[in-house]
């Protein structure tokens, strides 16, 4: 039998202890190595949710805030209303064109939905605002304020320097449906004005939406039977 002196032995020992040793550094830089990624997926994950978090506010910026603090006079856009006065029998439509005009120098994004809508709702969404008055009352509204999804870049249209948009609109029926109370014979006075604060920001709208409120229109309206 080998015998091995006692330098060979304690050699060996060194070595299975250098062998062990390295072996547990080994476990230790896998195991920061695991906790480092871990804490870099909570950070990274942390840092997508307020990502997400700021593209809803500004979603809900854009879409669904009240008008209330933040309006404010435009002079690139103009509003012209065409007729300015017509009579209907109760009941009847109240047609006229609307029109958007460009006087500005520079290419401007609207918003495209171009529903009239009562100007208490303080919808960010739709920007014809109206009020609808009666021998000098206000006349009551037949319809629910409705929240619909968030605008997509496709809702946005353009006009170039010097464009103009025409949009025949009935003035007596708002969002969903809802109208106005003309029941009643009588002189009707509708004041009408575009005004948007949807940037479009969130859904890649170049240089975003134009945002502000165009000077007002008046039509007057008489219900006779």
């Amino acid at each position: 039998m080998r015998h091995r002196s006692p330098k060979a032995v304690e050699g060996k020992q060194r070595e299975r202890h250098s062998w062990r040793g390295h072996r547990v550094y080994k476990y230790v830089l896998v195991l920061l190595a695991l906790i480092a990624a871990g804490a870099g997926g909570v950070w990274t994950g942390n840092r997508l949710a307020d990502r997400r978090a700021a593209l809803e506010d500004e979603i809900r910026m854009d879409e669904y805030l009240g008008l209330g603090t933040r309006t404010g006079l435009t002079t690139e856009v103009a509003l012209l209303v065409d007729p300015l006065s017509l009579t209907v029998r109760p009941g009847r439509q109240v047609k006229v064109n609307l029109t958007l005009v460009n006087r500005s120098r520079r290419k401007v994004k609207l918003n495209g939905w171009l529903t009239p809508a009562p100007a208490d709702f303080e919808s960010n969404q739709l920007p014809f605002k109206v009020i609808v008055t009666r021998e000098g009352s206000r006349v009551g509204y037949r319809g629910n304020a409705v929240l619909f999804p968030p605008h997509t870049k496709k809702d946005f249209f353009t006009l170039r320097p010097g464009g103009r948009r025409v949009i025949p609109v009935d003035l007596s029926r708002g969002p969903n449906n809802g109208r106005w109370d003309m029941s009643a014979t009588g002189d009707y006075t509708f004041e009408v004005w575009y005004e948007s604060y949807l940037t479009g920001r969130y859904v890649g709208v170049r240089h975003g939406g134009l945002t502000g409120m165009t000077n007002h229109v008046i039509v007057k309206v008489t219900v006779r039977e």
